[in-house]
């Protein structure tokens, strides 16, 4: 594909020269091998492709105006590796009041970008952190998609998925003991066949009655700590009150109260069968860590 040479000027982003130029931003960033497209440096040189109509191959990598999303510097966030292509996404701005945290009931963020895009119904969220606390952007948080599943007057306009910004953490879920062996503890696929960890591995997992489970995978340690981090962020940024449910509330299927509140909240308070983010999850550390 033929090139220009664009040196870049102070105060460029490279959202900004894709704009300028006309060229798809998913196709900027693949021409000049860019893994990090907040951290493009004054004087770099890049190349810039010729107009070309192979774009619908490059699924497009920035928000409806061309930038991508600003992240502070202490806080790591990919944003090209598993970007959801415009038709998997509400690619609309909402004022946003609310954020949902998930987790993923399976063991990367890789195999949730899949289900997803192989799923192709708009369900998904904004972002996910992986086990090693890599956090990834899907989509601009100020656009919206299905991460809810809600139905009947809840579901009307779209209302809770038009205003909250959805977190998955990547997690395995709910455990049981294996019936033959009650000191192994297995996850969710083959019916509760697959092995997680022993009983005597208490680092992996929180011993806890909740909807008819009593053990529950953990957190990794540093994965918790960027979920708080992005969390945080992401209330600054959109002015989403630093508030929790209280604790009668925090694991509780209450429709009515998830409803009528703003701050940050889980999965398990818009749905009465759902177990994320469960027990396991430190919400003391959310806005104290």
């Amino acid at each position: 594909m033929p090139t220009v040479n664009f040196t870049v000027p102070a105060g460029a982003t490279l959202g900004g020269i894709a704009k300028k130029f006309g060229v798809p931003l998913g196709v900027l960033i693949d021409t000049n091998g860019i893994t990090d497209p907040n951290k493009i440096k004054v004087g770099q040189v890049l190349k810039i492709p010729a107009s070309t109509t192979d774009a619908m191959d490059h699924p497009e990598v920035s928000n409806q105006r061309g930038e991508a999303t600003p992240i502070p510097g202490d806080l790591k966030v990919n944003q090209t590796k598993f970007r959801l292509p415009l038709t998997l996404f509400k690619n609309e701005e909402q004022e946003k009041d609310l954020i949902v945290l998930h987790y993923t009931a399976g063991g990367s963020a890789r195999s949730a970008f899949d289900t997803w895009v192989q799923a192709a119904n708009q369900v998904a969220t904004a972002y996910v952190v992986d086990l090693d606390g890599t956090i990834y952007e899907l989509f601009d948080p100020r656009c919206w998609a299905f991460h809810l599943g809600l139905t009947g007057a809840a579901a009307a306009g779209h209302k809770h998925h038009r205003r909250s910004i959805g977190i998955e953490i990547v997690n395995a879920g709910v455990l049981k003991p294996a019936k033959t062996d009650p000191e192994q503890l297995n996850w969710w696929p083959n019916d509760f066949g697959t092995k997680f960890c022993k009983k005597s591995e208490t680092a992996r997992y929180v011993a806890k009655s909740f909807r008819r489970f009593d053990f529950h995978a953990a957190y990794p340690e540093v994965q918790l700590e960027q979920s708080c981090k992005l969390v945080r962020h992401l209330c600054e940024r959109f002015n989403i009150p630093k508030t929790i449910p209280p604790a009668d509330k925090l694991d509780a299927f209450d429709l009515g109260f998830a409803t009528g509140f703003s701050g940050v909240i889980s999965h398990q308070s818009f749905r009465s069968d759902k177990f994320d983010v469960g027990p396991a999850f430190d919400w003391s550390r959310l806005f104290n860590g």
